[in-house]
């Protein structure tokens, strides 16, 4: 029997709204009544909340592992109207191995998973000395039986995810952070916002860390 998943720390950057959703069959429930009290009397929040039915509906497809955290992202996007994503990190247990090789391994068949259309990969080092795999690149459309299976009975449009795995100190586990979302064009800055949030992880409280954690270094001041 596995030992339980450490804890794990980090900082979300501003515009994202942690959900009390952890099943994602039930985080629309969850994300929308967030869209609706930052976008109501706006012509966003319908556009806004169909990119949340759509991306719940691929995250429930391609679930694979137990989800602990589930946050969304909403920020104006110049003419495109108001661009929704998704932020979970989940936890899966993982043969014991040295971190290094975890994370290599994990980069690779995440790379050539057939879950991805188009994707790109490097290496990590975080703050705290952990390893970790950075995979960016959009999805494709899940099997037709994971649709059905969800009432879905039409292709998905294409989707974007950035993916940060971090293995933890123990070995027995892996924690991988998703950053989904359907607005495609923003790709490169979303890649850059997750390792932001890569950089605040800790399996130390910062309560008792020594050494202080560095601020998020993402682009979202930049795009949004």
């Amino acid at each position: 029997m596995s030992n339980p998943p450490p804890p794990l720390w980090f900082r979300l950057p501003p515009g994202y709204h942690s959900l009390d959703a952890l099943d994602l069959s039930s985080l629309q429930r969850s994300a929308s009544p967030v869209l609706t009290s930052l976008l109501e009397g706006t012509e966003l929040l319908g556009p806004a909340l169909r990119d949340v039915h759509r991306l719940t509906n691929l995250l429930a497809a391609l679930r694979t592992s137990d989800t602990v955290h589930l946050s969304v992202g909403v920020h104006p996007d110049d003419e495109h109207g108001a661009s929704v994503s998704f932020f979970s990190l989940s936890m899966a247990n993982i043969a014991t191995r040295p971190a290094g090789l975890a994370v290599a391994q994990c980069a690779l068949a995440q790379m050539k998973s057939p879950c991805w259309n188009t994707s790109a990969g490097r290496l990590l080092r975080l703050p705290n000395g952990m390893p970790a795999a950075l995979v960016a690149g959009t999805l494709v459309d899940p099997p037709r039986e994971s649709l059905e299976e969800l009432g879905i009975d039409k292709a998905l449009d294409k989707v974007f995810q950035a993916r940060l795995t971090i293995p933890c100190p123990s070995g027995e586990h892996i924690a991988v952070a998703d950053l989904t979302s359907a607005a495609v064009r923003n790709s490169e800055a979303y890649t850059s916002i997750l390792e932001g949030i890569g950089l605040t992880m800790s399996f130390s409280s910062p309560v008792e860390s020594a050494a202080p954690v560095p601020q998020p270094t993402s682009r979202i001041r930049d795009l949004f």
